[in-house]
């Protein structure tokens, strides 16, 4: 009720504040000084959000109301052109041509007014007129690339890794700090997280790439976002109404060529995608609806190895455990938006997005000893996943001041729905060390039957709700309106609900089944009922509400230097309630504390190409709800259960960076940068094995380190080879690299040779792009390596993950006009995902897993009209 007054009344606010006026047009063309027509050159109405971007003639197109109207025509390595006009009511067309001037010395400002990037080019004018260090891409590039996940998509930006689950892109790392460092944001709002033991990382396999316009990477925080951002902040922002029309529709059918052992294996792929945009309303309202969906059919077998008698011990293997995975996956999208411009000074949109994954997951392991009876375990279960988000975004333009207001409302749920498993044991002989590390899931060991001895049923639901509202002010304080002061304030309520049900029966059930083969689990679950989030299965509530205030002042004092310096001070209350229906009682807690976190920016101009960038900022990372509920947590690995420490303190951070950049013509970009970042009390987690029978438990706890300091460095470039001979015009080849260094000071826990749990010390991507209007063709090869990461410390010991190396492969084809086929390849090095106790390739290393996910492509044809 609170919100849908809060939208009916902004939106009266903004009807107040609207201008009416009968509107000319504004048309001609860029062009060079020897006539050439520059594309993607940017004409913009200043002070409002009107604007344009030229075509492949150079032509621009805009409408503007009566009265005095500045423009401003800009594009890379080109001084910029300014010039006033007064527009008489009667006037309804006006030509202006442009002649714009390389400029390689002196510059004027370089500046970009405008509310959204219009291709590639305008993204990376965008890029170099934000007043803190970022990379923006835009889909026009990143969907030549083939990524399904926008998590994949944003591994290709410099300062950026990624963490995977099950072969796919999941998470986002920025700047060598693990995922809960970094801010996940849509439309810069924050996303909601669907994960029942850690909700400060954002998981991004729900969201597919092709409903996103632009993606944002803030390595440097400016006064106006968020705190709680140590590493950085990802914003993704979605399609969004444009003032064109516009039809995509796309198919695509693929296979998997992976592992397809299981019985009855789904290894299919089908992919849907589809947009259309269109003004509604005589150049007043504009619509937007967008359409995803994926369908994945996927398997995969996994080793495991267990040593000494509680899995890290020893150097003998004294269990074996392999087993087979079927994963059918489905993940639907939508984005609808509506967007009204009852002039060109104000604007309201109002956007919905729609994400989904449903999963059906059946797995069969084996669970082989080297001195006692063994068993086998068949699970199956579904797991669904759901993330809706209404927003509301208004703009209001006046002579000096600029008014915006946000409200968003965002609700997410994940259910596992009957996790049901049966338990079958069977007596063996002693086995051999090569017995144990050739097993099968299949393998048999005995002669006599199976027999049952145990079935459970797991099912949990989670719910969380999201409320976010934000108002900015900007004054102007020069004619330019490249200085300003700006103040805002932004309340983030966060509401958590977590309920899980395990229930086990101990006994013999069922018939026998022969020694080698798998029980068939009835359709019917075990335990029919639905997961009530009430007190009897409760595993946490939690609440969170944080207010923010801040200030800050911008100041362009030339056209080589600009300064923005702000202060933030953010006040959060947290609480959860535990309760314990076994005992009759309650845990709760509430804890409140209040930070300021101030913020310099500067960016010094050498030339109208180039220019250094400085920050400094302070943040916080604060710890998940469930790292401090001090109850267990199950997830969909019900071998692995999390456990809450009421004692873990936020990290606090202080952030330094310096970054060079150098823009160049055809999109191109080389940008180079070091940062330190100094963290006081940050987190690792501890692993325990609970347990000592045929099927034991691994206990994940998070705790807090002393101190840490880390130091890194990033590049990345994106080139076209044009500039080498005009027959390689058609070929660009964009990289990235990322390398960090830990020191800090807790030795027994973290080894200075690696950054923090979680993150690797260094990561690369190298991608060759061809493109040649000529012959209609595309095609992209991209190549992505990821170092070792430290995963945890379990009974003492370092758990490593191995490093990576992945190549992908997407070709497009434009067959006849506006119809194009298209070809993408994932995963084709089909590298192996290892578990390694101790570094990886030590002498006393030992293997724990291996698990190879396959090579999958798709082939599709794709419509879509100029």
């Amino acid at each position: 009720m609170r919100f849908s007054s809060l939208l009916i009344l902004l939106f009266t606010l903004f009807l107040g504040t609207c201008v009416l006026a009968q509107e000319a047009e504004i048309h001609g063309q860029i062009t060079n000084e020897e006539g050439e027509p520059l594309i993607g050159a940017t004409v913009r109405v200043v002070g409002s959000v009107v604007g344009a971007a030229t075509n492949y003639d150079g032509r621009y197109k805009i409408d503007v109301p009566p009265g005095r109207i500045r423009l401003l025509f800009s594009y890379i390595g080109y001084g910029n052109v300014d010039t006033l006009l007064r527009v008489t009511p009667e006037e309804r067309e006006i030509e202006i041509d442009v002649v714009m001037r390389e400029v390689f010395t002196e510059t004027g400002e370089v500046i970009v007014f405008g509310r959204r990037a219009n291709g590639q080019t305008e993204a990376l004018r965008n890029q170099q007129s934000a007043l803190s260090d970022r990379t923006i891409i835009h889909a026009d590039l990143f969907n030549k690339y083939p990524d399904v996940t926008l998590s994949e998509t944003v591994q290709r930006m410099p300062g950026v890794t990624i963490t995977r689950n099950n072969g796919v892109g999941e998470q986002v790392q920025v700047r060598g700090l693990p995922e809960q460092f970094t801010a996940i944001s849509m439309n810069g709002q924050r996303l909601p997280v669907i994960q029942p033991e850690a909700d400060r990382a954002g998981n991004l396999d729900i969201i597919q790439s092709n409903l996103v316009e632009e993606v944002r990477v803030i390595k440097s925080r400016t006064t106006d976002l968020d705190a709680d951002a140590i590493g950085g902040t990802v914003d993704f922002i979605f399609r969004q109404p444009q003032d064109k029309f516009e039809v995509m529709a796309q198919a695509g059918l693929g296979q998997n060529f992976g592992f397809s052992d299981f019985p009855d294996a789904a290894t299919g792929i089908t992919q849907l995608a589809g947009v259309f945009n269109s003004e509604l309303s005589d150049e007043k309202v504009y619509a937007l609806a967008a359409g995803s969906y994926f369908r994945q059919g996927r398997g995969n077998r996994t080793q495991f190895f267990g040593y000494g008698t509680n899995d890290t011990e020893g150097t003998d293997i004294n269990r074996t455990s392999p087993f087979d995975t079927d994963r059918l996956t489905k993940r639907t999208g939508f984005v609808g938006a509506v967007e009204l411009r009852p002039s060109i000074y104000n604007r309201l949109r109002l956007s919905y997005n729609h994400s989904a994954t449903d999963e059906v997951i059946r797995q069969r392991q084996l669970f082989a000893y080297r001195t006692f009876a063994g068993n086998t375990l068949v699970t199956e279960w579904e797991e669904d996943r759901r993330l809706d988000i209404i927003t509301l975004d208004v703009e209001n333009n006046f002579p000096s001041t600029r008014l915006d207001y946000t409200l968003s409302y965002a609700t997410n749920s994940e259910d596992i729905i009957d996790h049901n498993r049966s338990w079958h044991g069977f007596s063996n002989d002693d086995l051999s060390q090569e017995q144990l590390r050739t097993a099968t899931p299949y393998t048999a060991f005995g002669d006599g039957p199976q027999s049952q001895y145990r079935r459970a049923s797991f099912d949990s639901r989670l719910d969380e709700r999201v409320a976010v509202g934000g108002v900015n002010l900007t004054r102007y304080v020069s004619p330019s309106k490249t200085s300003f002061v700006r103040a805002g304030a932004r309340l983030r309520i966060k509401e958590r609900t977590h309920g899980q049900i395990n229930l086990n029966q101990f006994d013999t059930f069922g018939e026998e089944i022969p020694i080698g083969t798998y029980f068939e689990l009835p359709e019917e679950p075990y335990f029919s009922s639905p997961v009530p989030l009430d007190d009897d299965s409760l595993a946490y509530e939690a609440d969170e509400r944080i207010s923010a205030f801040y200030g800050m002042y911008v100041a362009n004092w030339s056209s080589k230097i600009t300064t923005s310096v702000g202060l933030r001070y953010e006040s959060t209350a947290l609480g959860y309630r535990n309760p314990d229906f076994f005992q009759g009682t309650v845990d709760s807690m509430d804890s409140n504390y209040n930070n300021f976190f101030p913020d310099v920016n500067l960016t010094y101009r050498i030339r109208q190409d180039r220019q250094i960038r400085f920050s400094y900022y302070e943040a916080i990372a604060r710890p998940a709800y469930a790292s401090l509920v001090p109850r267990s947590i199950r997830g969909g690995d019900v071998d692995m259960i999390s456990i809450g420490n009421p004692d873990l303190l936020p990290t606090l951070s202080s952030n330094l960076g310096i970054t060079f950049e150098r823009y160049g013509r055809r999109d191109g970009l080389f940008e180079v940068g070091i940062y330190a970042k100094f963290l006081d009390r940050p987190t690792l987690v501890e692993a325990t094995r609970s347990g000592s029978g045929t099927h034991p438990l691994l206990l994940l706890q998070p705790i807090n380190v002393e101190s840490a300091r880390l130091f890194g460095v990033e590049l990345g470039f994106y080139q076209n080879l044009g500039f080498l001979d005009a027959k390689w015009r058609f070929l660009s080849v964009n990289g990235t690299y990322n390398f960090n260094v830990l020191d800090e000071n807790d030795r027994d826990q973290l080894s200075t040779a690696f950054t923090l749990a979680g993150a690797p010390r260094q990561s690369a991507n190298v991608s060759l792009v061809y493109a040649n209007p000529n012959t209609r063709l595309n095609v992209v090869l991209a190549a992505n390596f990821r170092d070792r990461v430290l995963d945890r410390i379990q009974d003492g010991r370092p758990i490593y993950r191995n490093a990576l190396f992945q190549l992908d492969l997407a070709m497009d084809y434009e067959v006849i006009k506006n119809v194009s086929l298209y070809l993408r390849g994932n995963n084709l090095t089909d590298h192996a995902y290892e578990e390694w106790i101790e570094q990886p390739n030590d002498d006393n290393a030992l293997l724990r897993s291996r698990t190879n996910f396959g090579s999958w492509g798709v082939v599709g044809v794709r419509f879509r009209p100029e």
